[in-house]
């Protein structure tokens, strides 16, 4: 049976890798004004990021599921 986390770490990896190499093709950043300093983000890059770890955390799940419930020889 098809574990339902092997398709989200496909999908949120694939998506990750995509925002980010988009966020370093195309580098528009976003200034956000806050106690008087301005940081600059880059959206695409740094959601990228947070999805692509997502995608490899839930990878590491199903790798951590499978080892667990191997039967031992």
């Amino acid at each position: 049976m098809l574990d339902i986390r092997i398709p989200i770490a496909a999908l949120f990896t694939v998506v990750g890798i995509l925002l980010v190499g988009y966020g370093f093709v195309v580098p528009t950043t976003v200034d956000v004004p806050f106690s008087g300093t301005t940081y600059t983000f880059n959206l695409n890059r740094d959601w990228g990021a947070v999805i692509l770890l997502f995608g490899i955390f839930m990878a590491a799940l199903v790798k951590l599921d499978k080892k667990s419930s191997s039967p031992e020889s």
